[in-house]
Order: structure tokens, then sequence, then C-alpha cells
């Protein structure tokens, strides 16, 4: 049986849970949330990181950075930066080797499902990745490429991403669910976060993924984000201990 988030799973279901997919992602979601509560009563190392990172510096990284800002709500577009960041640092503290231009590109584009230019009548994760598949080869990507950013961002709003699914999925989802739920928000310093969220704000971040959520609830009640906000997503989102702070925009990165 095809994994809830694969490809075989996407090219069957369209991003559509079965009534077997529920149960096994709502108990891979408690599985989850109970190993995220005991991680963060353990003692961890916390790591000083560089924030100072450049986005690649390429003709397609540069059209979908345009493509992302001319279509995410700000909220959006600073968390898409920030989950980059974060997948970029986890990947450090993992020892983990990717394609920088692909983690970003993902990374810009995974929510871009949730836009109103761009949401259709799936799964926001799994349509959003049909759209950025085709925003990529329009832009110039090859075939290879457009097809990693298309599973990554069908993949990453699963409660995990196997390395084996690919360092840019994987990290794509690791740094996404730092962002939204603050997931191994113990291992990287506390001086470093504050100096993201100064580069990306998190200014009204909560209160639209949580309006975005309720809204698939409502146009995808079968989908992975449906379920998860029925499961209490919110709470999770709200128990997240990121700082308050404003700053500039991503302007100039």
């Amino acid at each position: 049986m095809a994994a809830v988030g694969s490809p075989a799973w996407v090219a069957r279901s369209n991003g559509s849970l079965t009534a077997l997919d529920q149960v096994r992602f709502a108990a891979a979601a408690a599985a989850r949330e109970v190993a995220v509560l005991a991680a963060r009563l353990r003692a961890t190392s916390a790591r000083v990181l560089d924030v100072d990172r450049t986005p690649p510096d390429t003709p397609l990284a540069k059209q979908m950075t345009e493509s992302a800002t001319a279509v995410l709500p700000g909220p959006l577009l600073q968390h898409s930066l920030r989950t980059w960041l974060w997948g970029s640092m986890l990947a450090e503290i993992d020892s983990i080797e990717y394609d920088e231009e692909l983690l970003y590109v993902a990374a810009m584009l995974h929510d871009i499902g949730l836009s109103e230019a761009h949401r259709g009548g799936a799964c926001f994760a799994v349509h959003g990745a049909a759209e950025a598949r085709a925003l990529a080869l329009a832009a110039g990507a090859d075939d290879v490429f457009a097809r990693e950013v298309f599973e990554a961002i069908a993949a990453h709003f699963n409660m995990s991403v196997p390395l084996s699914w690919g360092a840019e999925s994987h990290l794509l989802n690791a740094g996404a669910y730092f962002d939204v739920v603050g997931r191994r928000f113990g291992e990287i310093a506390p001086g470093t976060v504050i100096d993201v969220l100064r580069r990306a704000p998190r200014t009204g971040f909560d209160d639209c993924i949580i309006a975005a959520m309720r809204e698939e609830r409502r146009l995808h009640p079968r989908s992975r984000a449906a379920l998860l906000h029925r499961l209490g997503m919110e709470r999770s989102i709200h128990r997240a201990a990121f700082p308050s702070l404003t700053g500039p925009s991503m302007e100039g990165t």
C-alpha cells in the first residue's frame, strides 16, 4: 500500500485520504505529537548557526522568488523564506547534503496552493505541487528538477518525510514544521532564532495559516490539512514558542 504523501499515493488519490489513510495518518500525527512533547522535556544542545544565507544566484531561483512574491500574502511569503532557512540549518545540524537550488525553489513555492491565484479543486499541497511544477518548467527547469519540486511539495504536509524520499523533500518538511509548530525548536539557539525572525518576521503568520487551514478543511474535507485541523493543529500552532518580533521584509534577500 502506497505511503500517504508518496508519489504513488499522490497519483492515486490526488491528495484525498481514504478512511484507512485517515486512520494511518491520525496515528502518525499522535505518535509525532508524543515525540515532540518528549523532545521538549529532554535537554538538547542548541546550535548557533549563521543566518546570513544567500538564496541561490540562478535565473530559476530568482524567477521563482518573483512568482512567490506575486501571489503569496505577506505572512506566507515570509513563512516560505523561513522554511528555507530552517531547512538549510537543520541540514547543517544533521549533516545532510542537498541541492541548494531545489530546496530553495520548493520552499518558496510550497504554499502557493493556498494563494487565491493557485487554489484548486484538490488538497493544497498536491494542487500547489502541480502549479509549482508548471511554473518551474515554464521558467526553464528540466523535467527531473520540476518533478522533484512537485514531489517535495506534495509530501511536505506529511507528519514526517523520510530521507529516503529525497534530501530536499525531507528538509522542506522539517523546515516547514519547525516554522509552523516549532518542531525541533530546542536544537537551534535562541539568538539564531531571533536573527531569523528579524530577517523574515512572523507578523500575522499564526492567524494567516490558521485561516488557511480552516478554509482547506471547508474546501477539501478529506485532505491532510483538514484532518490535522480536526486533530487540533491550531493548538499546536499557538503552542509554538516563537518570540514576537518585527523586522525588515525579505526585500533585498
